[in-house]
């Protein structure tokens, strides 16, 4: 199969980049919550800096998903790929439940759906959250897929 120039300026998913980099440095399915928040805490993207110290939230929401699974974490689990998201939310996508979610473009914004928000709509909801009793903004839902 053949590459097209296209698919690196309309189609990327910056996720798959940054799931690559623990593949190469993994080179296992599974690893350890330790070795990946280490990993990961290492890893920069545009939004995100290297080095960083991650929350104490997204240690306990690995912990649980290798809880799930003998101690140890799939990189390609549906919980995993919350928990990047978590990570990353500008590059990782939030990996819904099969069947919960319904794509509908046509039509969306007259029936009162809005599918783009101004940055000042964003950051309002960003504030909002944090301020939520849930307090650590990465909910994840069971089960695994």
């Amino acid at each position: 199969i053949e590459g097209s120039h296209f698919y690196q300026y309309c189609c990327a998913n910056p996720c798959e980049d940054l799931m690559g980099q623990l593949e190469s440095s993994v080179q296992a399915p599974y690893s350890t919550p330790e070795e990946i928040m280490r990993l990961v805490s290492k890893m920069s993207t545009p939004s995100t800096a290297s080095n960083r110290t991650l929350a104490s939230a997204l240690a306990r929401k690995l912990e649980d998903v290798a809880d799930h699974h003998e101690g140890l974490v799939p990189l390609h689990g549906r919980l995993f790929a919350q928990w990047m998201h978590f990570a990353y939310p500008h590059e990782c996508p939030y990996p819904h439940l099969a069947g919960t979610t319904k794509i509908s473009v046509e039509g969306s914004e007259e029936a009162g759906l809005k599918l783009s928000w101004s940055e000042a709509e964003m950051r309002s909801y960003v504030e909002s959250s944090s301020n939520s009793t849930k307090g650590t903004g990465c909910d994840m839902q069971d089960p695994e897929q």
